[in-house]
């Protein structure tokens, strides 16, 4: 059972996921222009840890995201479908099926400027879809909010993240008492943008979301490049340095805007 509950599918939705995804609040700008535009992300990725454990879990996700977007506001929904694989002593077990579905919106607070700045907020919810039984989720809600404050500095920009992840107590019908009610989040990230792609870097920080396991300590690499004025994809990089988190994972997706 212990692993059960310390498996990545588990966990609370990550800053990181939070970041790239709030991105699309300016990947259309990035693409179109300043209208407000509908899109469509279709993504896939793969995360690995023990975990601290003896158990290796590999998780294996597909997604797709909807959304409205513009230069100062983007609203979507993400429904994820996994595919979980536990080993431990030579023993293998497999179990699949939806994800936990997530619901964010994103606001940009204060519009850049003449110095480079903006502030931007953001609000999360992840709504208990996926199988508590198959070890696919928590069972639980779990709300977000986030701020990040940015500077743009000519091709460099730097963000600074914070903000707080809570479990739900009204919503609270698992049976597994082994998560958390909290969680903070901080990131450091650094962009730069060459021609019209951007690649940037980041270091995150979040509190424990699981009793008995250290907070997740991560670094991040990921880049946006823009195929079309229509079409986008991106990838990231992910490397885990405490128990807290995965040990690794990558993700690719692909952004279609429509006229």
């Amino acid at each position: 059972m212990a692993a059960r509950c310390t498996c990545p599918a588990r966990a609370r939705f990550s800053a990181p996921g939070l970041l790239l995804l709030a991105m699309g609040m300016l990947l259309p700008g990035t693409l179109r222009g300043q209208g407000v535009v509908p899109y469509l992300e279709l993504g896939a990725g793969r995360k690995q840890g023990d975990f601290g454990t003896t158990t290796q879990d590999t998780l294996w996700l597909g997604y797709l995201t909807g959304g409205v977007s513009s230069h100062r506001w983007d609203v979507n929904l993400t429904v994820p479908y996994l595919g979980l694989t536990r080993e431990s002593g030579g023993i293998s077990a497999q179990d699949q099926g939806l994800g936990d579905v997530l619901v964010r919106g994103a606001f940009r607070f204060l519009p850049e400027t003449e110095d480079g700045w903006f502030l931007d907020g953001e609000g999360v919810i992840k709504l208990p879809t996926a199988s508590e039984a198959k070890g696919l989720g928590t069972g639980r809600t779990d709300v977000g909010g986030f701020l990040s404050l940015h500077q743009r500095l000519g091709i460099f920009q730097w963000t600074v993240m914070g903000g707080w992840i809570q479990e739900t107590a009204a919503n609270q019908t698992g049976t597994d008492s082994n998560t958390t009610s909290g969680a903070y989040a901080l990131s450091l990230r650094g962009a730069w943008y060459l021609d019209h792609d951007r690649w940037s870097a980041s270091f995150e920080a979040r509190g424990a979301s699981f009793q008995g396991l250290p907070g997740a300590r991560e670094i991040s690499l990921d880049v946006f490049h823009p195929l079309t004025s229509t079409w986008g994809v991106k990838a990231v990089v992910t490397a885990g340095l405490t128990d807290g988190g995965p040990r690794q994972s990558v993700g690719v997706a692909i952004i279609h805007l429509f006229p």
